[in-house]
This record gives structure tokens, sequence and C-alpha cells, in this order.
């Protein structure tokens, strides 16, 4: 593999953890980022959403 794709490949990684922890703030400060919580901040978005849908 070609040593600039690889630099470029951890560039994109290194941004997207940059984001993650970006969202993962609590109260302005950034959290650690963890798996768990991410899966249980999507489960708990799914369940807001479907509440939404069946008021509607």
């Amino acid at each position: 593999m070609n040593n600039l794709l690889q630099i470029r490949e951890k560039i994109n990684r290194a941004n997207r953890l940059y984001e993650a922890q970006l969202l993962a703030t609590k109260n302005g400060r950034v959290t650690p980022y963890r798996r768990s919580v991410f899966e249980e901040r999507i489960w708990q978005a799914q369940k807001e959403m479907k509440f939404k849908d069946s008021k509607n």
C-alpha cells in the first residue's frame, strides 16, 4: 500500500475520532468516548424516534 494512502487513512481516522469526541460532550466537557455509551445513545435516540412516530 502506498505510504500516502496510509497517512491519509490515519488522518481520516483521527478526524472521525475527534468528531465522535465532540459529540460525546456533557455540560460542555468532553467525556471519554466509549463504545457502550455510544450504543446506548443510539438506542435511546431510536426509542425517542419510535415514540414520536407512534404519537403521530
